[in-house]
């Protein structure tokens, strides 16, 4: 799935639906039975029907501010750097609650956020220690927070109270460029666990589990570089969990051993998604 606010793109479509995007992220991740439309904004990972006509579904456009600006600091930070907004997490925020319901990309407490729906009701609550974000008969929703570019040094740790009732995704996400990659590391979801089995090359043990290696490819879908046919790199959990360490880099020397590679990093985030679902979740976060 790929969460989509005016800077990301997203779009995974689980079972036998499509994925909708919005007018900021990029995603795209194919579900059980599915065909992904999904536009520049949500990563939809458990299938359904979205209209990439809907106001959230740019289709992979990459003139929206967020995607504009994140993409010209990507390109000139390398793949090793941390956060363009420092090294990570702040020891301490003083910023009050940030609550959206619209899409929309930005900061807080030092960390970049975005969110995107296309149809339904949910809201992102943006909090000193993270965020929480809650959906309603939603199709398609991304909710996530993280550094830009990001990199493969970060180590994202995290606690959730995660409450998926439908399809859903918990876990790191996010693009590169040169090759132009979306990646996902799952740690929990919904009742579909992605990406349906396709594509699997290997595993890696990380953090105290054990990781399936997939490799996916979405055919002229919307990217954070507008509609293009690229592949998706994935880590997902065996044992499901909602609270722990992402150690990214374990997970990117183990794709690089498979023979997928990475680029130049446009973002690592911690993301929530829902689609064709309800569900909610309460997220600690800090990143280094």
């Amino acid at each position: 799935m790929t969460s989509g606010s005016a800077g990301t793109t997203g779009s995974t479509a689980g079972p036998g639906g499509v994925t909708s995007g919005s007018t900021g992220t990029t995603g795209s991740t194919a579900g059980p039975g599915g065909s992904t439309t999904s536009g520049t904004g949500g990563s939809d990972g458990s299938g359904g029907a979205g209209s990439t006509t809907t106001s959230s579904s740019t289709a992979g456009s990459t003139t929206t501010s967020s995607s504009t600006t994140s993409s010209s600091t990507a390109s000139s930070t390398s793949a090793s750097t941390t956060a363009s907004t420092g090294t990570g997490t702040p020891t301490r925020c003083t910023e009050a609650d940030l609550e959206v319901c619209s899409d929309r990309t930005g900061t807080h407490c030092g960390l970049t956020f975005e969110y995107w729906k296309d149809r339904g009701d949910g809201c992102l609550l943006n909090t000193a220690d993270g965020f929480s974000v809650n959906w309603s008969n939603i199709n398609n929703l991304l909710g996530r927070k993280g550094v830009r570019p990001g990199g493969k040094n970060n180590v994202v740790t995290y606690e959730a109270d995660y409450r998926p009732n439908g399809n859903s995704y918990l876990g790191v996400y996010g693009w590169t460029r040169s090759p132009l990659i979306e990646y996902y590391i799952i740690d929990s979801w919904g009742n579909w666990r992605p990406p349906g089995g396709e594509g699997h090359v290997g595993t890696v043990s990380s953090d105290g589990g054990t990781y399936d290696i997939y490799k996916t490819q979405r055919v002229n879908q919307p990217s954070i570089d507008g509609t293009a046919t690229f592949y998706q790199f994935w880590s997902v959990r065996q044992q499901k969990r909602t609270s722990g360490t992402i150690t990214v880099g374990n997970h990117f020397d183990a794709w690089g051993k498979q023979g997928l590679t990475l680029g130049t990093f446009y973002e690592v985030s911690l993301v929530v998604e829902g689609y064709q679902s309800s569900g909610s979740a309460d997220v600690k976060v800090s990143i280094e």
